[in-house]
């Protein structure tokens, strides 16, 4: 009599278990790890973007400003030492940009805009005493990631000249 057995043997149920087991443990691990990954590229393609629309955004309008208009200072809504920037511009206006907790504000005559919200820090000196047509723009971007983590970015020193 040759009959044909039905069902799985115990051998290979203990092989789906312990495949299934290990699937389990790493699963999660990894799913974690892709997360992350995900967060930290975002939040650094997010940084760059801002970075270099900010650094544009300052190069445009300072070169385009009038020479003598230029003062640096530290603005009274908190920010850091030499975190403010004010000057006439060619066509008349005045345009300041700013450090304002962690936002980066663009003021052209009355209008605010915010270019960043991801600054932790902007510094506008003259590198050169003897030659106040040029201006240095240092600023460093970051952004909050989950558990306390931040994504940083810091950028070098941006030397602009003042063409007018």
């Amino acid at each position: 009599m040759n009959e044909r057995r039905r069902g799985y043997t115990l051998t290979e149920l203990m092989l789906v278990v312990a495949i299934l087991g290990a699937i389990s443990t790493l699963a999660p691990l990894l799913l974690v790890n892709l997360q992350n990954f995900y967060m930290m590229t975002t939040a650094r393609s997010e940084v760059q973007r801002d970075a270099r629309v900010a650094l544009d955004n300052i190069n445009r309008f300072l070169r385009q400003g009038v020479f003598g208009s230029i003062t640096i200072d530290t603005p009274d809504s908190g920010g850091g030492p030499y975190s403010r920037i004010r000057f006439r511009h060619v066509d008349g206006r005045y345009v300041e940009f700013r450090q304002q907790g962690n936002r980066l504000i663009r003021v052209v005559g009355n209008t605010n805009t915010v270019l960043s919200r991801n600054l932790l820090y902007v510094a506008f000196s003259y590198p050169r005493s003897d030659d106040p047509g040029i201006v240095s723009v240092s600023m460093t971007m970051g952004k909050n990631l989950q558990l306390g983590r931040r994504k940083v970015l810091e950028l070098t020193i941006q030397k602009v000249r003042v063409m007018n």
